[in-house]
């Protein structure tokens, strides 16, 4: 294993290239000969935040639909019987829905590596932001990748 000068959850910089990580385990490496391209910009931190997006929407709609469904049901003056259940059955799509909404919209700095084959992976630096290392980072990146980033910040 191979020292990292930089490591957030989903990469670590050493001499070899940028090493992609799961629980802190190397899984694929991308050598600096292979990369076509880094950018360096600010933009979505979710890969697919279009799919978090809608699942958001569709929660929070199916809680608003039983809220006044059950609102509804509650003021017609029909007599029966509501359980704790029922009326908290809206809250947890709702809560979810908000925080998938959230989580869609967060907009952060991004390094996005595009290879030779085509194709490219997607990392948030927002760890290298609030340890204050993004700098040396870049630094670091400008020496290992040469020409190849491009910063859009």
């Amino acid at each position: 294993m191979s020292k990292y000068y930089f490591e957030t959850q989903d990469f670590g910089l050493s001499d070899q290239g940028i090493h992609l990580l799961r629980s802190r385990y190397n899984y694929k490496t991308i050598d600096f000969n292979q990369v076509a391209k880094i950018i360096i910009e600010r933009g979505k931190e979710l890969n697919n935040w279009i799919a978090i997006l809608v699942l958001g929407v569709a929660l929070v709609s199916f809680a608003l639909y039983y809220a006044v469904g059950m609102f509804n049901f509650l003021t017609d003056g029909v007599r029966g019987r509501v359980s704790i259940q029922e009326i908290l059955v809206p809250l947890i799509p709702f809560l979810m829905g908000v925080y998938c909404m959230y989580s869609s919209t967060r907009n952060g700095i991004v390094m996005r590596v595009f290879t030779m084959d085509g194709k490219h992976e997607r990392f948030p630096l927002k760890e290298l932001e609030q340890k204050q290392e993004l700098a040396p980072f870049q630094q670091l990146l400008k020496e290992k990748a040469g020409t190849k980033i491009t910063e859009n910040l």
